[in-house]
């Protein structure tokens, strides 16, 4: 290892999809903690598809130097979007996104809830016509201003 991590190869951008309830655990991991404002939150009723951008937190990485992903979640398929707790019209509301929990629906349809951290529930229901999630980093990771703490 180089002096001030010259010299190493940088870390790859993540691209996962999941298509079934066993895949959305790992992708609800790596998006625990990403921070986000209201404004990134957009719901495309024509094309069908929910998007989040976020700076993802990278639990994966193991090394105590914190660090970030400016990243993208899709969800495509989307038949209806309830939001309980948000206002997605306060552009600027910080959001921090805790995990991603799925509820099947008449199969191959599924609810998936996204839930964010709060002093009231906020979270949002995603209902789709089946589970197609696409969770992609749109740069390596850049170190963080700090580190989530849960209690």
């Amino acid at each position: 290892m180089g002096l001030f991590g010259l010299g190493k190869a940088p870390a790859k951008p993540l691209r996962l999809m999941a298509q079934d309830a066993d895949d959305l655990p790992a992708i609800s991991a790596l998006v625990q903690d990403a921070a986000l404002r209201a404004g990134d939150l957009s719901y495309d009723p024509a094309g069908r598809h929910f998007t989040l951008r976020m700076n993802r937190f990278c639990h994966e990485s193991g090394k105590g130097i914190p660090l970030r992903a400016p990243s993208v979640l899709r969800i495509s398929g989307v038949t209806a979007v309830k939001m309980r707790g948000l206002d997605i019209k306060q552009t600027n509301l910080p959001l921090s996104l805790l995990d991603i929990a799925v509820e099947p629906l008449e199969a191959p349809a599924a609810a998936l809830i996204l839930r964010f951290a709060g002093a009231s529930h906020r979270d949002i229901r995603i209902e789709a016509e089946c589970i197609d999630v696409l969770l992609l980093d749109l740069a390596a990771p850049r170190r963080a201003r700090s580190t989530p703490e849960h209690f």
